[in-house]
């Protein structure tokens, strides 16, 4: 294992660098545009568009990559992202700005599906999990440590905007120079979203509701924490321990996934997601550290939501039709991120800043509702015959998309496996039962 790990050292790399640039962006903007007095409406629809551009590029970079080959596929999708950060600093106009969110978005989707696929066709089966969870806690470490660089200068300047093309050039570095080869590439079948609801129809909507909570959350909680009257060291605090505390769950949630009815689980996560979105919408002006708290927790619960959906997913699917629904999965999960900030910002224009968590909780009680009513009407599902737990990244990232490519991957996925002897993979096929 260490050796494939000194052969990707150049991978992580490149996508820690990357994603503490992008990190930063993304917050950077949203801040810098309530600074500015726009409205919470405009600022939803302008960072949507980063998510028009990530699902825009799963449609058409499998055959660019497929024509041109990862390292010049990297190093191009690397420059589309620097221009893109520098011209949001030219000028403030939330047109020129949503058309950068787009060709961003664009441009870090080619990026991911270029490591991603080159990762996991590198990876033995043995250990792919293993080295897929320590890609998943560079990439969350890394944007989650990204949002502190909102401290360096003031958000009113050009620098910042430097700062994060800076990062996303130096990115280009490592990888350029690695002596990895590239994968070789294959033709792959998809399976359509029709399919997919028909297999698992809570996976479907958990997958959906989650794009519109967590799209929302990385599009308006700057929005939130100006609108509350955070101080831009707090607002950077606030983002970047709600991502980080991401991570501190995902092993006992996966383990209790993997132990009970994944749907119940599903129903017991979300009731929390709801209960403590509702908390912080009401202790949003009792101080920075009440706040932070609970939306640590918040992270924590809410980022293993489309996790558990893609779990479920997979304990009504055959083998060979895990890895093409995965990536159905994914676009369900784009669409929702594009959904949610543009909804929830007309919430928050109508209720205030407290209307974005109560939003949260909203479409939380609506997952647990299905979720319920899915185990009471839909056909049983032995706990044996549930697959493990795969933690998902908690960021919108093509690792699904890149079975898309060709590459060879047994799951894409970390998985969790906590009692393998007791977990069987559901070979057989089940129709409509999730």
């Amino acid at each position: 294992m260490s050796r494939t790990l000194a052969s990707l050292a150049a991978l992580f790399t490149s996508m820690g660098i990357l994603l503490l640039g992008g990190g930063l962006l993304g917050t950077l903007l949203a801040v810098r545009m309530g600074v500015e007095g726009l409205r919470s409406e405009t600022i939803g629809l302008v960072m949507a568009c980063y998510s028009v551009g990530f699902v825009l590029a799963t449609l058409v970079c499998t055959r660019i990559i497929q024509k041109v080959g990862h390292i010049r596929c990297f190093a191009a999708f690397s420059a589309l992202a620097c221009c893109a950060a520098l011209v949001h600093g030219l000028h403030v106009d939330p047109w020129l700005w949503a058309a950068m969110r787009i060709l961003f978005g664009f441009s870090l989707a080619g990026i991911y599906m270029v490591t991603e696929s080159w990762l996991n066709d590198r990876t033995p089966k043995e250990y792919r999990g293993r080295v897929l969870s320590i890609y998943i806690i560079v990439t969350s470490l890394a944007l989650g440590s990204g949002q502190f660089l909102l401290n360096v200068w003031d958000v009113s300047g050009y620098q910042l905007f430097s700062l994060a093309a800076i990062l996303m050039a130096v990115a280009l570095v490592p990888v350029a120079l690695t002596r990895v080869s590239s994968p070789e590439l294959q033709k792959t079948r998809r399976v359509s979203l029709r399919r997919l609801y028909h297999i698992s129809p809570l996976a479907t909507y958990g997958a959906f509701a989650s794009g519109l909570t967590n799209g929302a959350f990385y599009a308006l909680g700057p929005v939130f924490a100006v609108a509350v009257g955070f101080p831009v060291n707090q607002i950077a605090t606030f983002m970047g321990s709600t991502i980080l505390g991401g991570l501190f769950l995902q092993y006992v949630i996966g383990r209790l996934s993997d132990r009970y009815d994944r749907r119940r689980v599903i129903m017991a996560v979300t009731a929390l997601v709801a209960m403590v979105s509702v908390a912080i919408a009401m202790a949003h002006d009792r101080g920075i550290w009440i706040v932070v708290g609970l939306a640590v927790v918040w992270g924590g619960l809410n980022f293993t939501v489309y996790a558990l959906a893609l779990a479920l997913a997979n304990d009504f699917m055959t083998q060979e039709e895990r890895i093409p629904a995965s990536a159905t999965m994914l676009l369900t999960h784009g669409i929702g991120m594009i959904t949610g900030p543009i909804v929830l910002a007309r919430v928050m224009g109508l209720a205030g800043p407290e209307g974005l968590f109560l939003g949260f909780a909203v479409i939380a009680v609506t997952i647990g509702l299905y979720g319920w009513y899915r185990n009471r009407y839909g056909e049983p599902l032995e706990v044996e015959s549930q697959g493990a737990y795969r933690a998902a990244p908690q960021t919108m990232t093509a690792t699904q998309y890149s079975v898309e490519l060709g590459v060879d991957v047994e799951d894409p996925q970390l998985e969790f496996d906590f009692d393998a002897e007791e977990s069987e993979p559901l070979e057989q096929q089940q129709e409509s039962t999730a």
